[in-house]
């Protein structure tokens, strides 16, 4: 026993800085699903029925005609000559099937990979949130600015020869070019997960910024190369889905440090004397 009372005491020193790492309660966000919920559900009905009701809420006529050098000469750079809807199609899926199951897909997959499946729910919740509020915003500024998008303004015959359709233009869609809407999405997606990552201490929170930023820039690119955007429409989404999605989980569900969440996990270790020596217990959660 007496060996033992000598080892303890260096048993504990090397322990002690594990333990308080151990012991530390993992950050909690603030999450009310009965107002984040319905933020998520009214904002896309509200973002759907906008785009149903584009025929009446479009500008027939542009409100903004002019192109400025900036926009034309990078136009001119990167737009696909002879196939612009192939551009265009490519970026539909990426906005509406890559980016999304990227971003959420990669965020539930680091919670899993720290051991911390039950924060996956409040995580998907918060990125869709932002990611909504920030789509809504973009659609009132595209029907208030009303700005004639590039195809339309320079007559692209490789856009308008495909008719109206899934490759060709929209309908009602040739004023609502500022700012882009696949870049403000995608970007949004990116910001807010890879923040949300980023709060929660997600080992994989680098993968989670890099993997979502390269398939916005992807997306922001493809919408110039489809002749839909201009290249300032496409950095103004840039800019503001990513503001959009790393403000709103930043100010609005921001760690609570402190509260222990349930997957939280450590120990602590009690002396006592006993007879002819120290006796040692340990209790916790492992």
């Amino acid at each position: 026993m007496r060996t033992a009372a000598i080892l303890l005491p260096a048993l504990l020193v090397a322990l002690s800085p594990v333990a308080a790492a151990a012991a530390e309660p993992s950050p909690e966000l603030t999450y009310r699903p009965e107002v984040d919920l319905p933020i998520v559900v009214v904002g896309g009905a509200a973002w759907v029925a906008s785009e149903l009701a584009k025929k009446g809420l479009a500008p027939a006529p542009c409100r903004w005609c002019a192109a400025n050098a900036l926009d034309t000469s990078v136009r001119d750079a990167l737009v696909w000559r002879g196939n612009p809807n192939t551009a265009h199609d490519l970026s539909n899926v990426a906005v509406v099937a890559v980016a999304p199951a990227a971003a959420l897909g990669l965020t539930a997959l680091a919670a899993w990979y720290d051991g911390r499946s039950e924060n996956i729910a409040a995580d998907l919740m918060i990125v869709a949130e932002a990611t909504v509020v920030a789509m809504n915003l973009n659609q009132v500024t595209k029907y208030i600015v009303g700005r004639e998008r590039p195809y339309s303004h320079f007559d692209n015959p490789d856009v308008l020869r495909a008719g109206v359709g899934l490759s060709g233009p929209l309908p009602n869609d040739d004023n609502l070019s500022f700012f882009s809407g696949h870049a403000t999405a995608t970007f949004a997606l990116a910001a807010a997960s890879g923040t949300v990552a980023s709060m929660r201490g997600y080992r994989a929170a680098p993968w989670v910024w890099a993997n979502g930023m390269a398939i916005a820039a992807l997306s922001g690119y493809l919408r110039i190369a489809g002749d839909r955007h201009y290249f300032s429409d496409v950095l103004t989404g840039a800019v503001f889905g990513s503001a959009a999605g790393a403000l709103i989980p930043a100010l609005f569900h921001g760690p609570r440090r402190g509260v222990a969440g349930p997957d939280t996990h450590g120990f602590r270790i009690s002396l006592a004397p006993a007879r002819g020596g120290i006796g040692a217990g340990v209790a916790g959660t492992f």
